[in-house]
């Protein structure tokens, strides 16, 4: 047994993106002591460092809420959980809002639509495009309302009293310490660097929500998995700006068909949309041709500094994966299943559906980052310290381990992007949550820290799989060869709760214990 030091505090939140410090400023706003522990550097890690800064708000003459949720709740195909939806579209422009007055930040508003699945304007974003510009001030406001930050810092697993988390076991290089805290809120993103090909960066592996389903939570949408349209994927590996397409520029084949022409919104359709459009063509390119220099300098920066370069050849694009719809289920306010554990941003599963808007993923780190950082410190408070300071760690810490972890993510990136990618079969399906089952159950027979962390991002792979396997239907981002259509009695959610899996009916309230 090890007598550990440990740290105290009303909140604690793991992750060091834009969700994280979100909810980190929200509970110190309300009076808590908070604890942000990042495995990099917050504010500098993560999917919302990389973004291009795009939020949602209602600012456009005849929108409202109401049109908003029901945009939401058609371009995620009508599984959307409406209260989620619902608090997104009443919250968003307040939330919005305040990166201007709090954080400082400038800010524009797009004027005509330009983002797919939206019936007004809403897009709303920092100058430059870059989403550090909305975490870096994030990050110096939390620094200076008194956050305390734990940087290079990696959760080895959660703490748990009479099945309440009350806290987590920390890693930072060869020490190890307890933080203790009644509120335990993931922000971790999600599994989304576990695919071969995909935009978000290497350190979106999926260990958060692996390790919160290991401890009792339950999964929700984990099938729905985004693939992102707008990618160059030669002369160079960027994201092309969505607002190009509203300029002139256009997709065409290898036979420079405009094969996108025969949809009504052509380029600008939803992304499931296109990128299944997509993924059919022999060869995807961009003609943006028709689009002034000065527009495409400011509307897309990075594919205009590789224009000046003066590239002869061809100009491929081809979708990436891009954001995850699933995740941990929770209720409005960020609750888990799990008493003492919250989580917010792309870590959870449910608003989104089968089918994630534009704009919908920062907006909704914001409205339920501040949310669940409320929520936690209003249901929690420290009480007495228990005797789980006393944590066994000697056998974790002091197993040595065999496991080449590069070759095994290596090998769950391969099955992820062929056999759960853009179109699949159920077979496919199957194969995966079996292949990714057997590495999972391999990693538990070693007794040590390094396999268990692995594990979490491999469970997370397989209950992706696993939930699409079941789904027999064709609906939003989940695309199988033998059924094209939708079927309404698939209009439901799949949840797993440990390694059992249920369907619940749209129109039913009965959820997983």
């Amino acid at each position: 047994m090890s007598k550990l030091q440990y740290d105290q505090y009303d909140v604690m939140v793991i992750g060091g993106g834009q969700a994280a410090l979100a909810a980190a400023i929200s509970a110190k706003e309300e009076g808590a002591s908070v604890a942000l522990v990042t495995k990099g550097k917050a504010g500098v890690g993560g999917s919302s460092v990389i973004s291009d800064s795009v939020h949602s708000a209602i600012f456009s003459p005849g929108d409202s809420p109401e049109q908003f949720l029901q945009d939401i709740v058609e371009g995620g195909r009508h599984l959307s959980d409406k209260r989620l939806a619902r608090a997104l579209a009443e919250e968003c422009t307040v939330r919005v809002n305040e990166l201007e007055s709090k954080f400082g930040i400038s800010l524009e508003r797009e004027k005509v639509v330009i983002t797919p699945g939206h019936s007004y304007p809403r897009r709303v974003y920092a100058g430059t495009g870059l989403g550090k510009n909305i975490t870096k001030p994030m990050r110096d406001y939390a620094m200076e309302i008194g956050i305390d930050f734990h940087e290079q810092s990696a959760v080895v697993d959660l703490l748990k009293d009479n099945n309440e988390v009350k806290g987590a076991l920390i890693q930072k290089g060869k020490e190890f310490h307890i933080i203790y805290s009644p509120a335990v809120i993931l922000a971790t993103g999600g599994f989304g660097g576990l695919y071969q090909s995909s935009d978000n960066p290497r350190d979106v592996s999926g260990e958060g929500i692996g390790m919160a389903w290991r401890h009792g939570a339950i999964l929700v949408d984990m099938e729905f998995v985004q693939f992102y349209p707008y990618r160059l994927q030669h002369p160079a590996n960027i994201d092309v700006m969505t607002k190009v397409f509203a300029k002139g520029a256009f997709l065409v084949n290898d036979q420079h068909e405009r094969f996108m022409g025969r949809y009504p919104k052509k380029e600008l359709e939803t992304r499931d949309t296109l990128s299944y459009a997509m993924f059919k063509e022999n060869k995807v390119l961009i003609d943006f041709s028709g689009v002034a220099d000065d527009v495409l300098q400011h509307d897309s920066p990075c594919l205009y500094r590789l224009y000046q370069k003066g590239h002869p050849g061809e100009w491929i694009m081809s979708p990436v994966q891009h954001y995850c719809m699933g995740g941990v289920q929770t209720d409005e306010w960020g609750r888990t299943n799990v008493p003492g554990l919250y989580a917010c941003g792309e870590v959870t599963g449910g608003l989104h559906g089968a089918n994630r808007l534009g704009g919908g993923s920062l907006t909704e780190s914001l409205v339920f980052g501040h949310r669940t950082g409320k929520m936690a410190v209003q249901e929690k408070s420290m009480g007495d310290i228990s005797d789980i300071m006393d944590f066994r760690i000697d056998e974790l810490k002091n197993n040595s381990s065999n496991i080449d972890e590069s070759e095994t993510i290596k090998k769950v990136k391969k099955v992820m992007w062929q056999k759960v990618g853009i179109e699949r079969t159920s077979l496919s399906l199957k194969e995966a949550a079996d292949e990714l089952n057997l590495i999972a159950i391999n990693l538990e027979n070693e007794n040590n820290i390094h396999a268990l962390q692995l594990r979490d991002k491999v469970r997370s792979a397989w209950a992706s799989a696993f939930a699409a396997s079941v789904r027999k239907e064709s609906r939003g981002a989940h695309k199988l060869q033998a059924i094209k259509e939708e079927k309404k009695e698939w209009e439901g959610k799949n949840r797993i709760y440990k390694t059992s899996i249920q369907f619940t009916p749209a129109a039913s309230k009965a959820e997983m214990p």
